[in-house]
């Protein structure tokens, strides 16, 4: 099994940049950063937003999450990283989709797991502030280690990473559900090391 917080021998510290060789452009970084545009891939009709109470819970069925997890995974092809690529709304992997980057995977397994629809923004930099406004819990990121049940969701800002790429992936039981520079959708260990020791995290349900 390939170590994938581990890529080449290096400790992985910057998640959300392409492999080299690869050219950064800049509208990308803007689109993983902040997100798209919306055109094309917002639901038709979906307006959902519930009460997310005090503190903040979402209401997340992680299994379905992580079946987006696995589809992405299994594809044919198999779902790769690409800096400033989305999911369609309910887009087949592999199919309507072959490139994702962490928030367009983040969005998406959010959407497909969820009652919020497309109320869940898109581009790490702004699923944060979304998370943050909304009163969520900042919690130890040691705590995303613990198989508890809950799930949490972790950040990475922009100016902790060499290419200023942010980063965002869930997590539960200890791992990861995320897409990442090198592999693409993936699951891994949450160990506090590496991009994880300088990580946000946030319960997102008990």
């Amino acid at each position: 099994m390939v170590d994938t917080n581990n890529l080449g021998g290096i400790e992985d510290l910057d998640p959300g940049a392409p492999q080299a060789p690869v050219e950064l452009n800049a509208e990308a970084l803007q689109r993983a950063n902040f997100g798209s545009d919306g055109s094309g891939d917002v639901p038709p009709g979906v307006e959902a937003f519930e009460d997310l109470g005090h503190p903040a819970q979402l209401q997340i069925d992680i299994g379905k999450a992580h079946n987006f997890l696995v589809a992405c995974m299994n594809a044919h092809p198999r779902v790769k990283y690409g800096l400033g690529a989305k999911a369609p709304f309910n887009g087949a992997p592999g199919v309507d989709f072959k490139a994702v980057d962490c928030s367009g995977f983040v969005r998406e397994a959010i959407r497909r797991s969820t009652n919020l629809g497309n109320s869940f923004p898109d581009g790490s930099v702004v699923q944060h502030e979304w998370i943050e406004s909304r009163d969520f819990k900042q919690v130890n990121r040691a705590t995303g280690s613990a198989p508890d049940g809950a799930v949490r969701i972790a950040f990475l800002s922009p100016s902790d990473s060499s290419e200023g790429i942010g980063h965002v992936v869930l997590i539960h039981n200890g791992k990861t559900l995320e897409s990442h520079g090198g592999v693409g959708p993936d699951e891994r260990p949450w160990t506090s090391r590496g991009w994880q020791a300088k990580a946000s995290v946030y319960l997102l349900k008990p």
